[in-house]
């Protein structure tokens, strides 16, 4: 199958109010995702992520356009076999054991009353939950309870898993949990689409990104493609140079400045052949100390206001089309990424279901 997923142009339209008022919460959406990849699915709050994937789940009907899962329409149940959907919220019977739970969603989706058991021990120890079998569900922590509702969503080994907000409120070693299971989940062939608006998470596990801002498409694509579209220049740190030096290399259309103590920053824009620099470095026996990317944040290319939307996501990984971005915001040193942490308010959906 060549297509996991495909959304054509999808609307929906909410009434608010004594007055019904249109509210679009997602306007001509499309995009499609090829087997064997991890694609991050990303937008602000209230940018319409978690209405996309109900929608694609069956539990909201589109307004408008069509939606494809697993090769079948997406309102018939049947394209829904070997899917796991994990919802931002858990909602488990307090009162059930940990094992209790796994067993009883084991059941639900089909699992063999054999096979509950090893499933059981599996999915836990997926999750580093193994040992808390018997521990109430009530007595978890909110990170423990989000392991609960991986666990479950692994279960009766899918192909495709769908995620909403699924790393929302974990501490920093739950999340490195989540990001190794999703690399590992992924090196298996599975297919995995998770929303969220923690950058650092899309650029750490994701080949491909889809990018929703107020219920419109900005860009779908590879993450390398759209980070190689922030990639300002080169920078490089050297010891003191000569003046003249230094004049030579600005008249070539570099920048030159002061970095800490006597050391001299260097940036080679990306235009810019990086070999001339060397070149005069070394005829002058200047060596560098560092040399590295300089990028802008993942935020501003996300969210810029001039990002193309893109193409859809092939098996390549690559994008078919989609506009450079070329207003940008803050520069930022390196490679690193301005994260933020929060949680996806519209997520209403109830537990883990296949």
């Amino acid at each position: 199958m060549d297509t996991i997923l495909k959304v054509d142009k999808i609307t929906k339209v909410y009434r608010r109010g004594f007055r019904a008022v249109r509210v679009n919460a997602v306007s001509g959406v499309a995009f499609s995702l090829s087997p064997n990849h991890i694609t991050g699915f990303v937008g602000p709050n209230g940018a319409g992520k978690t209405t996309t994937i109900k929608m694609i789940m069956g539990l909201v009907r589109p307004t408008s356009g069509n939606i494809t899962l697993m090769g079948k329409p997406a309102d018939n149940p049947a394209s829904r076999s070997g899917v796991a959907y994990v919802s931002e919220q858990p909602y488990f019977y307090k009162h059930l054991t940990v094992g209790e739970t796994v067993d009883f969603s084991a059941r639900l989706v089909g699992v063999k009353s054999a096979a509950v058991g090893a499933e059981r021990r599996r999915v836990l120890e997926a999750v580093e939950l193994a040992g808390r079998e018997k521990s109430k569900v009530r007595s978890l922590s909110k990170g423990l309870q989000q392991r609960l509702n991986m666990a479950c969503g692994l279960l009766g080994d899918p192909r495709l898993l769908i995620f909403d907000e699924p790393m929302s409120g974990l501490d920093p070693p739950s999340r490195r949990l989540f990001r190794s299971l999703f690399k590992k989940l992924g090196d298996e062939g599975r297919t995995i689409f998770f929303s969220t608006h923690v950058l650092e998470d899309v650029e750490a596990v994701c080949r491909n990104v889809v990018v929703l801002d107020g219920g419109k498409l900005r860009f779908t694509g590879s993450v390398a493609s759209l980070l190689e579209k922030g990639t300002l220049g080169t920078e490089i740190v050297v010891p003191a140079i000569p003046d003249k030096l230094a004049d030579e290399l600005r008249a070539d259309g570099l920048e030159v400045s002061r970095s800490s103590g006597d050391d001299v920053l260097i940036l080679i824009p990306a235009h810019r052949d990086l070999s001339i620099c060397q070149r005069k470095l070394y005829e002058h026996e200047v060596f560098c100390q560092s040399i590295q990317k300089r990028t802008m944040p993942l935020e501003n290319l996300l969210y810029g206001d001039d990002i193309g939307t893109g193409g859809n996501v092939n098996s390549a990984g690559s994008t078919d089309g989609g506009n450079i971005i070329n207003t940008f915001g803050n520069v930022n040193k390196g490679d690193g990424i301005d994260a933020g942490n929060g949680n996806n308010g519209g997520s209403d959906g109830k537990g883990a279901a296949q």
